[in-house]
Parts: structure tokens; sequence; C-alpha cells
């Protein structure tokens, strides 16, 4: 497995977790991705008022939550989002239906991992064209998560990447570090096909030799989908106008 570049883009808002600025990474060009227009994480509710004030600092303008609304509610039966500045325009754009049977049984067993990826887009083509549309009109900088800030917050920010012209390797590199960021299970829960059910790993964790094996898996699913992704075509397909796409490949140029 190659090493990872020394890019460096993580970010700091006090109490954000696995928070990391999609700016310094290495285009096709020789240029790099622009800081400050897209950032990535985990769950914002344990973001304080003073991590909320240095966002806006930062120029935040937008949240963008891939969170299913179930998911968003017990997050917030828990930890309270009311530190949340009300000037932010937020969209919950989920990329995934947990009450589908298909959706359990292709994708359940992978939500930790690439090999989701490519059927998920599959499925669900109008929710992901709501996801790039709220991206692409947000009025500023957007902070692109879900709940640990791995695994769709890592498809969305791949597609993205690639749509703009990051090599790959590069793309690899950024899940990666995300991934490190959370070294749990799938954020906590992954679908027993066999036995019909969600099943829970939270607080389970791996030793140091079983998180480079996966690492080194989920790097190479992720390689692989990005040989065959064409994300204009993608976007293309569904329904997101020219406009919109030529302005999400400007938008960390």
């Amino acid at each position: 497995m190659p090493p990872m570049s020394n890019v460096v883009n993580l970010q700091t808002w006090d109490g954000a977790v696995n928070l990391r600025d999609l700016g310094g990474l290495p285009l096709d060009d020789g240029e790099s991705t622009a800081p400050g227009r897209v950032w990535r994480s985990g769950a914002p509710e344990p973001i304080t008022p003073t991590g909320w004030a240095e966002a806006l600092d930062d120029g935040l303008t937008a949240v963008v939550d891939l969170r299913n609304p179930a998911e968003i509610k017990q997050a917030r039966d828990l930890m309270p989002d009311a530190a949340r500045p009300r000037e932010l325009v937020t969209r919950n754009t989920p990329t995934e239906d947990p009450g589908d049977p298909h959706f359990l049984e292709t994708c359940g067993p992978w939500l930790d991992h690439p090999r989701s990826y490519a059927p998920n887009t599959a499925m669900y083509p109008h929710l992901f064209a709501g996801v790039f549309r709220a991206i692409a009109d947000a009025p500023g900088p957007v902070l692109v998560h879900c709940a640990a800030g791995r695994d769709r917050t890592g498809m969305i920010t791949a597609m993205l990447l690639s749509l703009t012209g990051v090599e790959h390797q590069a793309i690899a590199d950024d899940y990666e570090r995300a991934f490190r960021g959370t070294t749990h299970r799938g954020g906590g829960v992954s679908y027993d096909v066999e036995r019909g059910a969600w099943v829970q790993h939270r607080g389970e964790t791996w030793t140091a030799q079983q998180l480079e094996e996966r690492v080194g898996e989920r790097r190479a699913a992720l390689l692989a989908w990005l040989v065959d992704l064409d994300p204009a075509a993608y976007l293309r397909y569904v329904g997101l106008d020219e406009p919109r796409i030529k302005g999400l490949r400007a938008l960390l140029r």
C-alpha cells in the first residue's frame, strides 16, 4: 500500500469530530484544491458555541447533512444542537433508505466499506441528485457530514474530488485519514443479512494489525470504484443541469 501524501488538511473547530478541509489536495493539472471551500466531518452536534464561531470565521455558510431523519433525531435527543448558528443554511439530504430491503441486503453488510458505493449510487439517483444540488446551491463554503464522517461523507467527497480532478491516490488518502479518525465498525452499526437485523458495534475497536488490514482493503475497493466512476456523467444521469455540474467542478479550484 503506498504511503499517504504529506498533505495536512486537519481543521479545528472546537468540539468537531473527524473534521478536515478538502483544500490542498493535488489536482491532475499540477495545482491543488482551494482551502476554505468544503469541509467534511462527523456529526456536528458536539461542536461548541466556540467551535461554531470558528466555523463562521472560516467562512462556513451551509451544512449538508447526509444522515437519515431517524439518525438526526437520535443524535439530538442525546445532544441537542442548540449552538448551531441560525444563519447557516442546513439541508438534510440522505444517501440511502434504511427501510429498503434491497438496500439492507446489498449495502447493509458494507456500510463501512467502499464496496457499498457502486450499488448505493445506482439504487438512489434521486437522493444523490439532492445531495449534489444542495452542495451546488450552497451560498458559499459548505460542510458535508454524516454520523462518523467516514463512509457516506467519504463517498460524496470522493465523487466531488474526482469531478474536480483530484488524483485518485490523494482521494484515497483523504478517505484513509477519515477512516483512521473513527476506528470502529460502521459508525457503530451494520446489517446482518442472515439474521435480518441491525447489529450494534459501539465501543468495538480494532487492533493495529486489524486496522491496517481494513485500511488496505478499503483503499483498494475505493480506487477500483474511482477507475469506473465518471462523476460528470453520473450527475447528468441523476438530473443535474450543466451550470450546477460546472459549479461543482469549480468549487474546489
